[in-house]
């Protein structure tokens, strides 16, 4: 398979191994804002001064990034980033599904469908390859607990777990001093990407999406607990 997705990897990190559901503070609505993420990363969408997004005349190949590249590109006028990250868990309800399906293609995860009391279908997603992930948490291991110096594409990985509150799901191997440090660096490497004028536009963007996203989450959450 060729070189994950920003989300693919939050996803693959914010998965129970052998359940194949959400683990811990994981929440699968904030891969809208990843998947906008992916798309301004990999050129598929540009960003102007307003936040508005453009998408490019080719949609990608990748099947995630397609649907929602297709999304985007059928509006008749360029959106903000404000506007998609709320459109978009209406037009892509199941994010976690959509994201998976690369990596279900490529054995990474399986697909296990079922029902709740016999009418709500569920869908589980255990890990059938953990090598993937074990790449993933080493290379993150590296970079926050070991000190290298992440290139763009880490730098916006770690600022998403950041953002995310999952830098200790993504360190949950390590012991607590080092995760501690793994925290402090993570937000040291967060700061320095926000302050980079070559990435500036892609950083706004991309964090407006997520923490929408994470705002929205925690609203449905709180609504839902009253």
């Amino acid at each position: 398979m060729g070189d994950l997705l920003l989300s693919e990897e939050l996803l693959l990190l914010g998965l129970h191994d052998e359940t194949g559901k959400p683990d811990g503070w994981f929440q699968p609505s904030t891969l809208h804002g990843a998947l906008l993420c992916d798309l301004i990363e990999r050129g598929a969408v540009t960003v102007d001064g307003k936040k508005r997004l453009h998408p490019g005349d080719r949609a990608p190949e990748h099947p995630a990034l397609r649907a929602v590249h297709e999304t985007i590109a059928a509006d008749a006028k360029p959106r903000t980033v404000a506007h998609w990250t709320g459109a978009l868990p209406w037009k892509h309800a199941k994010p976690a599904e959509l994201v998976a399906a690369r990596l279900v293609d490529d054995g990474v995860l399986t697909r296990e469908e079922g029902k709740v009391l016999g009418i709500f279908r569920t869908t589980r997603l255990p890990e059938a390859d953990p090598r993937p992930e074990r790449a993933l948490r080493e290379r993150l291991r590296g970079i926050l607990v070991t000190g290298v110096e992440p290139d763009a594409h880490d730098a916006l990985l770690v600022t998403l777990l950041n953002t995310t509150s999952q830098v200790r799901a993504a360190l949950s191997d390590v012991d607590s001093e080092q995760r501690r440090a793994g925290l402090r660096r993570a937000k040291e490497i967060a700061k320095g990407l926000k302050d980079n004028p070559v990435v500036k536009a892609q950083y706004d963007a991309a964090m407006a999406a997520v923490m929408a996203s994470v705002v929205t989450t925690t609203v449905v959450v709180t609504a839902g607990s009253g």
